[in-house]
């Protein structure tokens, strides 16, 4: 795992906090480190806090990180649905 250094963070995805908890699941899977923006606002109450700019939280990862981050995204993205 790459070292934080909050200086050098990059946004790798931004969007519901629940798909950027499994986008950050994914990429600690691959030994990347990310945080995740607004996670205590969003996570307070999904009624309210779905009405607000605070539903979408933004996912960060290291400058090191960020251009496998944005390849493992990606890849997840376009990938077919199991059945």
């Amino acid at each position: 795992m790459s070292t934080q250094n909050t200086s050098m963070q990059v946004e790798v995805f931004s969007g519901e906090f629940w798909k950027a908890s499994l986008m950050r699941q994914l990429l600690a899977e691959h030994d990347i480190f990310a945080y995740l923006g607004n996670e205590l606002l969003s996570s307070i109450d999904p009624v309210i806090v779905s009405t607000t700019v605070a539903s979408h939280v933004a996912l960060k990862v290291s400058q090191a990180d960020s251009q496998r981050a944005l390849e493992l995204i990606e890849e997840y993205n376009n990938s077919e649905p199991i059945e």
